[in-house]
């Protein structure tokens, strides 16, 4: 009897699956790469944001010493200027296309380049890294490097190159709290995506801790009054974050606690392994204050009733989120 040659029915089923399992890893590895972000437009008359911080950042790396404040004033538009003419490229103060890649400084981990490094560290904020700045490119930066990479599909080497700059500098700024602190809305209505992630981790920490809602409301118009409800890395001396505190005074040795959403909410709370500075839930009798008293006895302000303004407002948003 003649013996078929024709594949039988389960072997011509496997036969398909394996076809299709090829066709399809060569539609993945034929996948075109995400499309580059155009380099931005940065120029003076922009509200303060963190690609002209890191601008700043940069001119100083390059040899153009300049305060980096993220607000494009005179002195930067001078840098950049003489940086432009420096390089045989039109000097009219503006960094596009022409002058980014030119600007930009490589850095990796090790790098001893700290104002390169502290513009590179100013991006990845913007994508929620909550760095401390400060220059040091160590393992949480090139975390943060690699992370950031593979969100936008670039080769995981984590070291700032080119490309990874011009996805930094281009991609987006909706996370940009330097932007947030000068943009941000000021009603419970009006509030940037970035300032609901705020209140939304100002919200999760109190919680957590066990606060009732006059704790969350207390947080939240504190934070409101400190930052806008914006994490930044500017103010007053040497004052970081939601709530404006201060390394040098114990809240957040190296930096780190202050940065963080729920690490400084957890301070502010008094329930922070990174501080033995008092918070709310150790001040006799917050609950029997007002709320703007509760808020002042932790951060000893200048003006005690500044936060009442913001308790309207912090009530709602504790109820919404």
């Amino acid at each position: 009897m003649h013996r078929s040659n024709l594949p039988r029915p389960r072997s011509r089923a496997v036969a398909v699956v394996l076809a299709l399992l090829v066709a399809t890893s060569l539609m993945i590895v034929a996948a075109p790469a995400q499309a580059a972000s155009a380099w931005p437009v940065t120029q003076a008359g922009q509200p303060r944001n963190n690609n002209a911080m890191a601008l700043q950042y940069l001119l100083t790396s390059r040899g153009y010493a300049t305060s980096a404040d993220g607000v494009f004033g005179s002195g930067t538009t001078t840098n950049l200027k003489a940086f432009q003419s420096a390089q045989g490229i039109g000097a009219d103060g503006i960094a596009g296309s022409g002058t980014w890649p030119r600007l930009v400084v490589q850095v990796g981990q090790g790098s001893a380049d700290t104002n390169a490094v502290k513009a590179a560290q100013t991006q990845l904020n913007k994508y929620g890294a909550n760095l401390v700045a400060d220059g040091v490119f160590g393992s949480g930066t090139r975390a943060a490097v690699v992370s950031f990479q593979a969100s936008r599909g670039l080769s995981q080497s984590g070291t700032v190159d080119a490309a990874t700059w011009q996805e930094l500098l281009g991609w987006s700024q909706a996370g940009d709290q330097s932007l947030c602190y000068s943009t941000g809305g000021s009603t419970a209505s009006s509030l940037l995506p970035s300032q609901v992630a705020n209140v939304q981790a100002v919200l999760g920490a109190t919680r957590a801790a066990g606060g009732n809602r006059n704790a969350q409301i207390i947080a939240l118009m504190t934070a409101m009054q400190e930052s806008k409800l914006c994490n930044i890395q500017f103010g007053d001396r040497d004052s970081l974050g939601l709530f404006q505190q201060r390394p040098s005074q114990g809240w957040c040795p190296g930096s780190v606690a202050c940065v963080d959403p729920t690490a400084s909410t957890q301070g502010f709370l008094g329930v922070s392994s990174s501080t033995s500075n008092p918070g709310l839930f150790d001040v006799s009798g917050w609950e029997s204050m007002s709320k703007t008293l509760a808020a002042d006895r932790v951060q000893r302000s200048c003006c005690p009733n500044a936060y009442a303004q913001w308790e309207s407002m912090a009530a709602t948003l504790a109820d919404t989120y």
